[in-house]
């Protein structure tokens, strides 16, 4: 007897999806930062007192390790990458930062919007970073039970070719001359979100924001923008810490417009979630000897400014620590 037609169909789609996926997991690099770092941290032993930096690009520009290292006498880690929300924040703290490391502290510098705002960069390392434990709590976090987006993050965690088909398939057709590039932000879904949301994607130029590759936002129709979504991870990534008693404080970075009134414009929900869920703001928009000339732009320093603002930061902690 001849073999179905249908079942013989249904064995050629999995195989050349075997096929492909065993193609990008062998052969496709996909950019993921934070987990990096935190692979490298997980490396070195954790015997000695420890300060643990989290946030996005800026803290990564601006804070220089060495130097803080040398003003509080402490340890000090870097995990802080582009686009570094606070959803990664607490899947990297949860997952990997083992509990009986002694870790001291954990500081959070921030710009604006930098912890009310899921960021679209790199956001397809979600998938990467969470275990599949997480998945049940994050859907029911971003999905809000919707079947379909339940389903794409199962899909999204289970194949990383899915997670990075937008990319992968634009890096086909710009090979064979078929299509000219298109920046990696408007191509690379992020985690999923609840649909109907709007669009809140950076443009490719932005300072900090990667204009291509494995970094873009998510489908149109699953970006939110609004600060009661993020919320929910930054309070998750807040409670852990204090269940494992490790004191988080949140630095507002100077920006070149407020040094006048030497304070940070904060979100107020922000601030309150800050305050509800035990941690605490440090405000260094007033550093000694920080002035406009120390700064590229209106948020990133230049080297004598980073300088200043690392020694305010360590200034800040060692009074509040």
């Amino acid at each position: 007897m001849k073999p179905l037609p249908a079942l013989a169909t249904l064995g050629c789609v999995l195989a050349t999806a075997i096929a492909l996926e065993v193609g990008v997991m062998t052969l496709y690099d996909a950019p993921t930062p934070m987990l990096d770092k935190a692979v490298a941290y997980n490396a070195v032993a954790h015997t000695e007192p420890e300060l643990v930096i989290f946030g996005t690009c800026l803290p990564e520009q601006i804070i220089q390790v060495d130097l803080l290292e040398e003003e509080l006498g402490m340890t000090s880690y870097n995990l802080a990458t582009p686009a570094g929300t606070s959803r990664l924040m607490y899947l990297v703290l949860k997952n990997h930062i083992p509990p009986d490391a002694n870790v001291q502290a954990i500081v959070v510098p921030f710009g604006k919007r930098d912890l009310t705002k899921l960021m679209a960069p790199y956001e397809s390392q979600v998938m990467e970073v969470a275990s599949w434990d997480d998945l049940q709590q994050l859907a029911e976090w971003a999905c809000e039970g919707d079947r379909e987006c339940e389903t794409e993050m199962v899909v999204r965690k289970a194949s990383r070719g899915y997670r990075y088909r937008g990319y992968l398939a634009n890096k086909f057709w710009t090979s064979i001359g078929s299509k000219p590039p298109i920046p990696g932000y408007i191509l690379s879904p992020g985690a999923v979100l609840p649909p109907g949301a709007g669009t809140d994607a950076p443009p490719p130029d932005q300072p900090g924001q990667p204009g291509e590759g494995d970094h873009g936002p998510p489908d149109a129709d699953r970006q939110r923008g609004d600060s009661d979504t993020d919320l929910r991870y930054l309070a998750a990534f807040l409670d852990l810490a204090k269940d494992r008693d490790i004191p988080v404080y949140l630095t507002p970075l100077p920006e070149q417009s407020q040094l006048e009134t030497g304070r940070s414009n904060l979100d107020p929900a922000l601030e309150a979630a800050i305050a509800e869920h035990g941690a605490t703001v440090l405000e260094v928009g007033n550093i000694e000897g920080l002035h406009k000339g120390h700064f590229e732009d209106d948020v990133h320093l230049g080297p004598e400014g980073r300088k200043v603002v690392t020694r305010g930061i360590a200034a800040a902690l060692k009074s509040s620590m």
